[in-house]
């Protein structure tokens, strides 16, 4: 019965999509209430028609009764830091909010600053001195350490998902990301096609440490173990100390290093990278690798000076993490363990056919 609810529910999303309406105006037409105009209830109804969609009993009565209201806590970092990536999973996130809206799920944030260990505890803390009784949680816990020691105080009976990063040895309902070390792994392996299996390379460890971040450089450097003919060398970058820590060791590491060939960076930072290289060394065909679909990444991914982002479909993550909350909460629904996000390889080439 549950998973036919849900299974309902995700039509419900398909027939909105289709006619181009909220996920509310579909229901208002199937139950024929409210005001919707003839001309789009004309629209969804031919939809409804075309996918021989049939409302359950259950999906009926979730969106008739409204007498339960769920609120989801959100813990993530400021949207505006690393180039403003945090914008991406919380878009996800409130757009799953607004098509559950039906069902009353409400988020309520924490945010906090990904580089300062006190603001992840002060966010944490106030999660317990929220106004409304929370029915589950959404926790980003980037600095890996400090999470690691506050998610230990989360009563059991307050059921939590992480996104973006993973505590093992956790309680958590399932983990919404990608699998870091394979993500590195791929990063290497288009690395070496760049380099010819040939020269220096870099890799880049931020700090504060992030776990998340740990296993992209890990993954990434055990692929070149065996390379005789390339160099590996790590250099750390301390973003809680200087905001522009990445243009400047990239900086160091031209001037370093005589045959580099290639830069990993393991987060959505890349641009700085890039901007260096175009300032310092534009013509020495450093082949710059790194993450995620920020508005600065693309603009040199355009260039060519970055020549290849992962995306790990950040905006999904924060979407699923919603569906999954309420799937286990309302629908008493069993999750994963891990939900792993695909990995896609975005190139100059292909970046205009992917909604950023």
């Amino acid at each position: 019965m549950c998973a036919n609810a849900l299974k309902n529910m995700i039509t419900l999303q398909k027939i909105a999509q289709l006619a181009n309406v909220s996920v509310g105006t579909v229901d208002r037409v199937i139950h024929n209430r409210g005001r919707v105009s003839q001309k789009t209830a004309d629209r969804i109804k031919r939809i409804i028609k075309e996918l021989d969609y049939k409302p359950n009993i259950l999906a009926q009565s979730l969106s008739l009764s409204r007498t339960r209201e769920y609120n989801f806590g959100v813990l993530v970092p400021k949207p505006t830091q690393d180039g403003r990536y945090w914008e991406l999973p919380v878009k996800g996130i409130n757009k799953a909010r607004e098509e559950l809206n039906i069902y009353r799920v409400n988020t309520i944030y924490f945010l906090y600053d990904k580089y300062s260990e006190i603001s992840f505890k002060k966010a944490f803390t106030k999660i317990f001195q929220s106004e409304k009784k929370l029915d589950g949680l959404i926790i980003t816990p980037v600095l890996s350490q400090t999470a690691q020691d506050l998610i230990k105080k989360i009563p059991p009976d307050l059921p939590y998902v992480f996104l973006d990063s993973y505590i093992p040895q956790s309680n958590c309902l399932t983990y919404i990301g990608e699998e870091s070390y394979q993500s590195g792994k791929l990063a290497a392996t288009l690395m070496d096609i760049l380099i010819n299996s040939r020269g220096t390379i870099a890799a880049i460890k931020v700090r504060p440490k992030d776990n998340h971040l740990e296993d992209r450089v890990k993954g990434f450097r055990d692929y070149f173990k065996d390379k005789t003919n390339v160099t590996f060398k790590s250099f750390k970058a301390n973003r809680k100390k200087d905001v522009r820590a990445f243009y400047n060791i990239t900086r160091d590491i031209i001037k370093d290093i005589d045959n580099l060939k290639g830069i990993f960076v393991p987060n959505s930072t890349t641009y700085q990278i890039a901007e260096c290289v175009k300032s310092y060394a534009l013509d020495s065909g450093i082949n710059i690798i790194g993450y995620d679909l920020v508005e600065e990444n693309i603009f040199y991914l355009k260039k060519g000076i970055i020549k290849f982002l992962i995306s790990q479909r950040s905006e999904l993550q924060g979407y699923m993490c919603i569906y999954s909350l309420y799937k286990n909460i309302a629908l008493h629904e069993k999750l994963k363990n891990k939900i792993m996000m695909p990995m896609d390889i975005i190139t100059k080439d292909n970046i205009d056919y992917y909604h950023v």
